[in-house]
């Protein structure tokens, strides 16, 4: 049994699209330019916010930091963050991993306190111990914030950690850091029935929560 289970929070825990979806539009729509569908608009969950405008709205160099400070005060200000949902069946799997005395964190992207506030608001902190996320300045890679959930919690024995997110930036950091992963596909990053890579530390992947109490 698995001492430590990390999870990402956007397309894992909880489907986090709407209020992210339309944030970015807003974004755009301030800076003047066209908005995005909902299908290019998936990319937008996963990467560091810069790397988002980067990748998903195709946005100059130029203005990522504008459009990163409008971003960030609009999402956190105006109720955008709570326009999501918790995904069927997490709370009760939450529930046996903690009841089976696993310490459960959470290690994702966003950032930290805007994190926090998400999981309480959604009734999901109480099974964290540990919550940590993105920097303002978006200097964290995926691998770093997992370390310092694990230097956090004091654990140093690799073999005893899991990661558990749905895109290739949560298995790609796990990898990074060494331990092991598995994948979900009802996110964005993985398609459903996407196949887990053959290497060393990925496990699998899943197709709905409580097929993670077979890797637990």
């Amino acid at each position: 049994m698995r001492s430590i289970i990390l999870f990402d929070l956007d397309g894992t825990l909880v489907d986090t699209s709407p209020g992210i979806f339309a944030t970015a539009n807003h974004t755009m729509e301030v800076l003047g330019l066209k908005t995005l569908p909902a299908s290019q608009l998936r990319k937008f969950v996963g990467p560091p916010l810069a790397a988002c405008f980067r990748v998903a709205c195709g946005l100059e160099e130029s203005l990522i930091p504008k459009a990163c400070e409008i971003y960030r005060a609009k999402y956190a200000n105006d109720g955008a963050m709570f326009q999501a949902q918790v995904y069927a069946g997490i709370p009760g799997l939450l529930e046996k991993l903690k009841g089976q005395g696993i310490v459960l964190g959470v290690a994702t992207l966003k950032l930290e306190p805007l994190a926090a506030t998400i999981l309480e608001h959604f009734g999901l902190s109480q099974y964290f111990s540990i919550v940590s996320g993105a920097d303002l300045a978006g200097t964290l890679t995926k691998a770093d914030i997992i370390t310092r959930a694990l230097a956090r919690l004091g654990e140093t024995d690799l073999d005893q950690v899991l990661m558990v997110g749905d895109t290739p930036h949560d298995l790609d950091g796990a990898l990074a850091v060494g331990v092991d992963f598995v994948g979900v596909d009802w996110g964005f990053g993985f398609s459903r029935g996407h196949e887990a890579p053959p290497v060393e530390h990925v496990l699998g992947m899943i197709d709905e929560p409580s097929a993670l109490l077979t890797y637990a």
